[in-house]
């Protein structure tokens, strides 16, 4: 008797356990774990196979909380273009000039504030 009692307390805390972790990744959604920066400068070299590497980690990690690249243009050059190809290419890259990172930042950042109810 005791041992089916216990049993049925292990699976309620289990049960309990995985809908409280469903939960708090639903709040997030995609996106909402962070960022990656990466700065773009003409010296940047490789930027395709940098971002394609961190782009595979972030999806293969996990789908529902990948964090979104940016790609920070800090001076116009030619990794401007292979940027903008890269943001078309994959759905959590961002091309943004170095004077949009801040407005980017807390339009997302109090868009989130507001889903999960902190603000």
């Amino acid at each position: 008797m005791s041992g089916a009692i216990i049993s049925a307390l292990i699976v309620l805390v289990a049960v309990f356990f995985f809908v409280i972790r469903k939960k708090i990744t639903d709040d997030h959604g995609p996106g909402g774990a962070g960022y990656i920066l990466i700065p773009c400068t003409s010296q940047t070299e490789n930027l395709e196979r940098l971002v394609k590497s961190y782009y595979w980690e972030e999806v293969f990690e996990n789908d529902e909380l990948a964090r979104r690249i940016l790609l920070v243009q800090m001076e116009k050059s030619s990794s401007y273009y292979t940027a903008k190809m890269l943001e078309q290419k994959y759905s959590i890259v961002v091309c943004l000039d170095i004077s949009e990172l801040a407005d980017y930042l807390k339009r997302n950042e109090l868009k989130c504030a507001y889903k999960s109810g902190n603000v």
